[in-house]
């Protein structure tokens, strides 16, 4: 009987052993990583003063294929949170490596948080850097394989090479359904006609992406929410108007997004379309129905949001006596895109600022979240820089320490599903597709930062 008992009592304290031990892996050692993780995000978002709060949810274009007494005045003088680069930005992936390397320099002098360094690498007709990067195939060509794996794959060396050239966020995958034939701007950069060719492989693609992401590749942006693919004008010269009810939207053009961020997606760019049965007011960039309330709340979306370019004539024009900035920010976008550096970001800053100052930006648009919106923005960007940031100056040297390793120990144990292709892989299949021909030239081209005239 003695001898039962004392069995008894072995197991039940090794039972609680164990379920000690695994509470305290499990549960204890996640949420203290957490914990830290938004004291760094609260610490480097309490060294920001007012400017530079306003500031920081800006991205800008720059001028130049190397840092310069120009675009480092433009930076020093504005202090942006990002940068978006263009074709005119690159030359060759050395200089291209040497050049973010130079301006991260830069931040760091400025006492700002790391940049975000952004571009469009959708692939086929539309990439920006051609040296250093997987060069593949329009989107459409690569749906029309219905390989996902190829296109996992896709995504995850894209990334991986645009990491390597300092690079760390791009927008791509487009998650848009091309199902109107008129439509003068989505086309070939969709990933299909049908939802099932999207979710096919835009959203496996989206996946590799952030695969590579998580160990020094590029951040995935899937674009344009929510929906560019039911559209016969194009946002770059006039105002889209979709006339839907959000009842449509959830039964097709949503099911990207939605499926996307369950798979955990982190950033999604916003669409400057016109719903008037959902919001008759605002585009979805400018709309709290779309981006508070369908995004954030009914889908769960708790990454970043990043407008479309802000100089775009959808928003730019038709709603030119609207103050944008603050009603985007207000709206639920975190971050402000422009293509220029001159007039409109300056501008915006100075709204912000102001907005600042008479208490717009302070109330939430969200009843359910008190945080107010400018800080919400800022608080999801920071996490986004989290993996750049010095984690030394913000923790104590013990808390720095354990945060760092225990860091090292999280991405080591994930289980990465591994790659069907390699890169010399993809380039031989990549061979056996047919690319379909771009549209004819001569029509209107958006030429980022020719809005500067010095």
């Amino acid at each position: 009987m003695r001898k039962n008992r004392l069995i008894a009592a072995g197991v039940t304290l090794l039972a609680l052993g164990f379920g000690g031990y695994f509470g305290y892996v499990r549960y204890y050692l996640p949420a203290k990583f957490h914990r830290l993780s938004e004291k760094i995000v609260q610490a480097a978002m309490a060294k920001l003063n007012e400017a530079d709060r306003a500031a920081q949810v800006i991205h800008i274009a720059i001028p130049g294929k190397a840092l310069n007494e120009q675009n480092r005045k433009i930076l020093s003088e504005l202090r942006p949170g990002g940068i978006i680069f263009f074709g005119f930005n690159f030359e060759d992936a050395e200089t291209l490596k040497k050049f973010t390397s130079d301006l991260q320099a830069l931040a760091r002098e400025l006492s700002l948080p790391p940049f975000l360094i952004s571009t469009d690498q959708e692939g086929g007709y539309v990439r920006r850097v051609t040296d250093g990067v997987l060069q593949t195939p329009p989107a459409r060509n690569l749906g029309d394989t219905g390989d996902r794996e190829l296109c996992r794959a896709t995504g995850y060396h894209v990334s991986r090479d645009l990491g390597k050239l300092g690079i760390n966020v791009f927008f791509a995958p487009i998650v848009d359904i091309n199902n109107n034939p008129q439509n003068p701007v989505i086309g070939l950069r969709s990933f299909g006609t049908t939802l099932d060719a999207v979710l096919k492989c835009a959203l496996p693609f989206e996946q590799g992406a952030r695969q590579a992401n998580a160990s020094g590749g590029a951040m995935p942006v899937i674009k344009h929410f929510p929906g560019h693919g039911d559209t016969h004008v194009d946002s770059h010269w006039s105002l889209p108007v979709i006339d839907k009810k959000l009842e449509e939207l959830r039964a097709f053009e949503l099911i990207p997004f939605r499926d996307a961020i369950r798979s955990g997606a982190q950033a999604v760019m916003t669409a400057h379309i016109l719903y008037p049965q959902i919001d008759k007011d605002a585009p979805a960039t400018l709309s709290p129905k779309l981006l508070s309330e369908t995004l954030r709340t009914e889908l769960g979306f708790q990454g970043v949001v990043f407008t479309d370019a802000m100089e775009m004539s959808a928003v730019s024009k038709h709603y030119a006596t609207v103050n944008r900035p603050v009603t985007a920010i207000k709206a639920g976008a975190d971050i402000l895109l422009y293509t220029s550096w001159q007039d409109d970001p300056p501008e915006a800053k100075a709204r912000l600022i102001a907005a600042q100052k008479n208490g717009e930006l302070a109330p939430s648009t969200d009843p359910k979240n008190q945080t107010p919106a400018l800080e919400r923005a800022l608080v999801h960007q920071l996490r986004a820089k989290l993996p750049y940031l010095k984690i030394e100056d913000y923790l104590t040297a013990d808390e720095a320490a354990w945060y760092l390793d225990y860091r090292k120990q999280i991405h080591s144990a994930e289980k990465q599903p591994a790659m069907a292709y390699d890169a010399e892989g993809l380039k031989k299949k990549y061979q056996e597709i047919r690319w379909s021909p771009a549209k004819k030239k001569g029509g209107p081209i958006w030429l980022a930062g020719k809005k500067n005239t010095r």
